[in-house]
């Protein structure tokens, strides 16, 4: 029995729609909280998901880490975690938030951008309204 089925183009697609970081100040100084997100992989939309996010400064430089995300290719999400890593502390320029004698927190909400990762490229985008 043949197949004339072609292998498809998009099977490592992958869509990453970021919502919101909320993480605060633990007691070893690293920020840690929760990372809301849509992701959508070969068409399929996962709503809602949340993932731990620990975000840390070393000497100048912010670090960031973001649990992987089951049936989320390794390669494609680190992939995602660095680009992600450039737009919160290069583009958006991204602090934490110092208010009265609450805990510091990194707060972020992401309205209007999206991740596009295929094979080793990894492009931000702005939704159209």
């Amino acid at each position: 029995m043949s197949s004339n089925h072609q292998p498809s183009t998009h099977a490592s697609y992958l869509k990453i729609y970021p919502k919101r970081i909320l993480a605060t100040l633990n007691t070893d100084d690293i920020f840690e909280g929760d990372f809301t997100l849509l992701i959508e992989q070969y068409g399929l939309e996962m709503i809602g998901k949340k993932s731990q996010i620990k975000i840390s400064r070393d000497d100048e430089n912010w670090q960031i880490w973001v649990e992987p995300i089951s049936r989320v290719e390794t390669n494609q999400f680190q992939q995602f975690v660095e680009t992600l890593s450039y737009y919160l502390f290069s583009v958006l320029k991204v602090a934490p938030i110092y208010q009265g004698t609450a805990l510091p927190k990194f707060e972020v909400h992401f309205d209007d951008v999206y991740f596009a990762l295929s094979g080793n490229k990894s492009l931000i985008k702005k939704l159209n309204n």
